[in-house]
């Protein structure tokens, strides 16, 4: 493993972690903004190309894969996990873990197959192809979860940057092909589909061609685990803006969504920080040090983004959506930056438990999540449901859930 050493990657868990590393952080986070960037540009060019209705037909398909990659997700959290936690030679390991990812993947298969009537008949699709379209988008994403953890709990992040860099803009091209050649939902979801497929290939060239081994049903339970815990937190991460939307009038949900974007910011530009962390949580010794040295670090960042915020007072929204935006919520855009720093706080806090196998962890983020939708029913019941009082009741929700994880840090063995 001479290129941790040469790149300067973390150490092994058997030498003590240091705090968290500023360029392994830094490059990370910026691929994933930079994914982020082009998954913004693909929206606004599906919404000018595409008529409303066929617009509205692949955002709520798009939802569905937002959630069907939640299994993506467990399994590269378990898998950089088992990896950060492992002594000796990780090969044998490794192809454990890719066979259990493809295990995955294949379930994931299954259940999009299962589900895909439903689906039509739900959201009134008018082509079933459609969504087998985003069932082998979800099969790549499994997939490519799987490599990304290898690389992760191996401390490869320069290779983790580079294989998440090349899916993301392999969905984004594919995407874009299809939805200038097909003018159809259907046609975008296929070209995006199919790019994901050849990110997934490249991912294996990039991961060094993993291979296969029995052995997977520790995995596989692991990642099982913590997909429930990260389900959760999905729709936590959503669900003020899905309120909204329910609750407000339509003009007052865009103008929260405008201002979301600044709690979006705040979440995922520390993103990194949380890659570079969850391999060390595998060493229970130093995990309270090593999630307090990252959670501190977070906060920082979340810290100068909504001094930023506040500076820009009432002109922060209209630099985002434009001079439509902007008139009733003034100058709180600072408030939702501050609520993304606590949900990136939360999300390391979630990252221990789950290391630290807390059922607790995943408790407190539903309970979370059922607590804002109560207490926001409450406020649109009783007519005191604002923009202010949503975005407020979302921060305190998150508040709540940092102090229950940083408790939980100190007391669970």
């Amino acid at each position: 493993m001479a290129e941790l050493t040469t790149l300067g990657l973390p150490p092994r868990p058997d030498t003590p972690p240091s705090a968290v590393r500023a360029v392994p952080a830094a490059l990370v986070s910026a691929a994933l903004m930079g994914i982020s960037a082009l998954a913004y540009v693909f929206t606004i060019l599906a919404a000018r190309t595409l008529a409303p209705h066929a617009y509205g037909e692949l955002a709520a398909l798009l939802g569905v894969a937002l959630i069907g990659a939640v299994p993506a997700i467990g399994v590269q959290t378990a898998t950089a996990l088992a990896l950060g936690g492992h002594r000796g030679d990780p090969a044998p390991l490794i192809r454990r873990l890719h066979a259990a990812a493809l295990v995955a993947a294949l379930g994931v298969g299954v259940a999009g197959l299962l589900a895909t009537a439903p689906v039509v008949w739900l959201l009134h699709v008018p082509d079933p192809a459609a969504v087998g379209w985003v069932v082998l988008l979800l099969l790549a994403h499994t997939v490519v979860g799987g490599y990304e953890g290898v690389l992760q709990g191996g401390g490869r992040y320069v290779r983790m940057a580079v294989v998440t860099t090349s899916f993301g803009a392999g969905k984004f091209a594919g995407g874009t092909t299809g939805l200038l050649l097909g003018d159809t939902p259907t046609a975008a979801l296929a070209g995006m589909a199919l790019g994901a497929t050849l990110g997934a290939a490249a991912g294996w060239f990039g991961c060094g061609r993993p291979g296969l081994s029995r052995g997977i049903a520790g995995p596989a339970r692991a990642a099982l685990k913590a997909s429930a815990a990260l389900l959760g937190f999905v729709l936590l991460l959503n669900l003020d803006v899905l309120l909204a939307r329910h609750h407000l009038a339509a003009s007052q949900a865009g103008e929260y969504a405008v201002a979301a974007v600044f709690a979006k910011i705040a979440f995922w530009l520390p993103q990194g920080v949380g890659v570079v962390l969850l391999p060390r949580l595998a060493d229970a010794g130093s995990r309270r040090r090593a999630v307090g040295s990252a959670v501190a670090v977070v906060a920082a960042v979340g810290a100068a983004l909504t001094v930023g915020a506040l500076a820009l007072g009432g002109r922060a929204l209209s630099l985002v959506g434009g001079s439509a935006y902007g008139s009733s919520l003034g100058g709180w855009a600072w408030l939702f930056a501050v609520l993304g720093t606590l949900l990136a706080a939360a999300q390391l806090l979630l990252y221990s438990g789950i290391a630290a196998s807390d059922r607790g962890a995943t408790v407190a983020v539903w309970a979370a999540a059922v607590t804002e939708c109560v207490v926001v029913a409450l406020l649109a019941a009783t007519g005191r449901l604002t923009l202010l009082t949503l975005v407020a009741a979302a921060a305190g929700t998150a508040t709540v859930l940092v102090g229950t994880g940083l408790i939980r840090l100190r007391t669970v063995r």
